[in-house]
């Protein structure tokens, strides 16, 4: 009586496309190939991280899997760029920034994705009313759930069109770059937090789901250097317009501390991307790992 030999378990490349938002669908995917008999294996992880950011994480998943904190991704210098960062195209947001005065104007923008309820929308609108700063929405046609339309209160546009402008789609870079501006009201998507950053702009935090609740989390309460626009409570534009005034006047409790935290916080970014930086290194020993990986397979 012979024995059957063991099939090889089930093996395959999964690729996400960066472009679809976010790689936790392939996780799910990943998931439910594993119950139907795959082998699902990591050989490297890259995050776009400074691993002085988040030691205590990355360290951890060190210990199981080899992890690579290369980020931020992206250059210094790349808002010099001629070639946009988006293909949509440009609002003409910088010739109004330009009338402005240094850093008197409020930056919101939830993402390319992310949906609000009408009523989110309806506060945010109208605090920004009663906040009476200067201030950039770039609020998309989709911007709310797909069942749910909005309409603007009645006058807003007339009422905030010195101080107010609302497009549908901006290069974020030259409006986060620009001096006029004094503040980045977000959902806390983790590119807009690194930009953020990088720049060394105030965030105003309202997270909306999946990792920009834990993003939140670290520039809150780990960092310190960002503001909640609402605690664990209903929005109101009582409060979106007392949280947007602190956050521009500078004069919230803690204020100076959270700037300092913010400057070193930038600084420390900014080091992670020089040459002898931690994400400069981790890059180089990414890549020879790979080459050794791949001499190991082939020989």
């Amino acid at each position: 009586m012979t024995t059957a030999t063991p099939k090889p378990p089930l093996h395959a490349v999964v690729l996400p496309i960066p472009l679809q938002g976010h790689v936790i669908p392939a996780v799910h995917l990943a998931i439910r190939l594993a119950s139907r008999g795959f082998t699902i294996t990591v050989d490297f992880i890259l995050c776009n991280t400074v691993h002085e950011l988040e030691p205590e994480p990355i360290s951890a998943i060190q210990e199981n899997q080899p992890m690579y904190a290369i980020g931020p991704l992206f250059p210094s210098g790349f808002t010099n760029t001629l070639v946009p960062t988006s293909l949509k195209p440009e609002s003409g947001c910088t010739q109004w920034l330009n009338t402005k005065p240094r850093g008197s104007v409020l930056y919101v923008s939830f993402g390319s994705f992310i949906t609000c309820g009408k009523n989110e929308i309806d506060e945010i609108a109208h605090g920004l009313l009663l906040s009476n700063v200067n201030f950039i929405w770039v609020l998309r046609s989709d911007a709310v759930s797909y069942e749910e339309s909005y309409v603007l209160p009645t006058g807003f546009q007339d009422e905030v069109k010195d101080r107010g402008l609302i497009v549908t789609w901006t290069n974020q870079i030259e409006v986060i770059s620009h001096p006029a501006l004094g503040g980045f009201l977000t959902h806390c998507g983790w590119n807009s937090v690194l930009e953020s950053l990088w720049y060394g702009v105030p965030i105003l935090c309202f997270p909306l789901e999946t990792d920009q609740l834990t993003n939140r989390k670290l520039l809150v309460d780990d960092w310190r250097i960002a503001v909640n626009l609402c605690d664990r409570k209903p929005l109101t534009r009582f409060e979106v317009a007392d949280k947007i005034n602190r956050l521009m006047s500078g004069k919230s409790v803690n204020d100076e501390l959270r700037k300092e935290t913010l400057m070193k916080v930038r600084q420390m970014v900014e080091n992670a991307l020089a040459q002898d930086g931690s994400s400069e290194k981790n890059l180089c020993q990414f890549i020879s790992d790979v080459k050794a990986k791949i001499s190991e397979r082939v020989s």
